[in-house]
């Protein structure tokens, strides 16, 4: 293995990953030895695996131009299917000096074996703070200041309800956070965590000082097609997830190496500012759009293809509230200049990811809008009322199974109707769940138009999803309209809770 290892570091770094700003070398679970250190009590490395131990590896990273990172565990024992190995709860002084020892910069801390009996725990926890937090007091202690608690975005049971590590993790010092289970090789994975980061970029809850993890990449690992990998790259790219490799680069293709070694969206990633692009509006089963700010003014825009099929995809700036901008496309790095749109030919999955700079916005006024709560609609086959401290009148519908809306008026024959929703339905890996619940919407009884609505936090009672937009046709502009919700579709059993919808007066 201490072969294997060497030849990946040496390997990042004649291939050019280190130069593109791949810096840190991370190893992790399955170093440890099944026994302690008899003499400081810390971890012992696998004398089998590492005949020479870790140091002369952590030198090597450090000679190739990388910092070393290691791997823990604040468990009983470690994240290892096979035979588990010891983990670091109750030890985390003599752990984290042995990190040091070999110059370790930064620290994974998984969540395995809370208990002896437990190998992957994913109910809500009370302790996730003063256990992962013992671990970055000992970290910091010996000079550690970057660490990543893997938690797989399980829930914590807080005094005030379900938080997800957004919430709880920076404030006991973890500089990333693992925003969701982990990340398994196939394109319902993908979906999965980037409906999970949504809530969390529109929260404002990852930047500088502490970044969601999303997980390695699958880049190159031979499930996801090429366009699928390109997508998956680019919305963990612009997300602002650090971007770990888990492909042998020694044997990768040429497609993969361009993926991975893509330095215009790796500028995108490294950007100064440290804002994710976040979530403008799905039209489900067929595309999501986000923008993100970037330093100096420059705006990043990515359309992501979700119908399935190889198309042309057109961004429309006035959407994002710009007139005219120039355009980078980061993929074939073609460039236009006083632009109001940009086309690309995308293959099924695939994406248009784009740098705009020289940005004019638009002055267009926010229109006005007639809302509805959900109290006052109609409710029938199961649907009820809730109390919801996050609503805006105090009040949800939960248990959708038909909520019909009436009296509904509004200017435009198609518009974007807004809806504030609720769903803290967190799911997790090898479950074929997307972290999304559908629901059937349709306006004066025509056909009816499927909605993917993303999990708007942990919290059922406050992280309310504030005007999510789904654009509807069939309104009629000179007299009343009924909007009708029937709950679930072939995607979940269940809709999420609704607060109110929004139409254009």
């Amino acid at each position: 293995m201490a072969i294997t290892m060497r030849s990946s570091i040496n390997a990042l770094a004649d291939n050019g990953f280190v130069a593109a700003g791949y810096k840190v070398f991370q190893i992790d679970c399955g170093w440890q030895s099944y026994t302690r250190n008899s003499t400081t009590g810390s971890l012992a490395v696998d004398s089998t695996n590492f005949p020479s131990g870790l140091k002369p590896l952590a030198d090597l990273a450090r000679q190739r131009g990388m910092v070393w990172g290691m791997y823990t565990d604040e468990g009983v024992l470690a994240c290892d299917t096979a035979t588990p190995r010891p983990g670091s709860l109750g030890h985390e002084a003599a752990d984290a000096a042995f990190f040091a020892s070999l110059g370790a910069v930064y620290v994974k801390v998984d969540n395995c074996y809370v208990t002896s009996d437990s190998n992957a725990p994913k109910t809500a926890r009370t302790d996730f703070p003063s256990r992962f937090g013992n671990m970055t007091k000992a970290l910091r202690s010996n000079g550690i200041d970057l660490a990543l608690a893997c938690q797989w975005g399980v829930p914590y049971s807080s005094s005030t309800g379900l938080e997800g590590p957004d919430q709880w993790a920076p404030a006991v010092n973890y500089t990333s956070y693992r925003l969701s289970d982990d990340i398994t090789n196939d394109w319902v994975s993908v979906i999965r965590i980037s409906n999970q980061l949504m809530h969390i970029a529109l929260a404002g809850r990852t930047g500088p000082g502490a970044f969601a993890d999303a997980d390695l990449l699958e880049v190159g690992n031979g499930q996801l097609t090429l366009d699928e990998s390109r997508s998956h790259f680019a919305l963990w790219a612009m997300g602002k997830s650090p971007l770990f490799i888990s492909t042998d680069v020694a044997g990768a293709s040429a497609d993969t190496l361009a993926i991975l070694l893509n330095t215009r969206l790796i500028a995108i990633n490294q950007d100064s500012l440290g804002q994710p692009v976040k979530l403008v509006q799905r039209w489900s089963n067929d595309r999501d759009l986000y923008a993100g700010a970037l330093a100096g003014g420059d705006v990043a825009v990515l359309l992501v293809e979700h119908g399935g099929y190889a198309r042309t995809l057109t961004v429309d700036f006035a959407t994002l509230g710009i007139a005219s901008a120039d355009v980078l496309d980061l993929w074939t790095g073609a460039t236009s200049t006083g632009a109001t749109s940009y086309s690309a030919a995308v293959g099924a999955h695939g994406n248009v990811a784009l740098r705009l700079s020289r940005v004019t916005y638009t002055t267009t006024a926010a229109p006005t809008l007639n809302w509805y709560e959900a109290e006052s609609a109609t409710l029938s086959n199961g649907a009820n009322i809730q109390t919801c401290t996050g609503c805006s009148g105090g009040k949800k519908a939960g248990y959708i199974g038909t909520l019909t809306f009436t009296g509904v008026r509004t200017s435009q024959a198609t518009t974007n109707v807004r809806f504030d929703y609720v769903n803290g339905d967190v799911q997790f890996s090898f479950s074929n769940y997307t972290n999304a619940r559908g629901a059937s919407v349709s306006v004066n009884g025509g056909t009816a138009t499927e909605v993917y609505f993303p999990i708007s936090g942990y919290n059922w009672d406050t992280d309310v999803w504030k005007s999510f937009l789904v654009e509807l046709s069939g309104f009629n502009t000179s007299g009343p309209n009924t909007i009708t919700i029937n709950g679930g579709t072939y995607l979940s059993q269940y809709a999420p809770d609704f607060d109110r919808i929004g139409v254009v007066a």
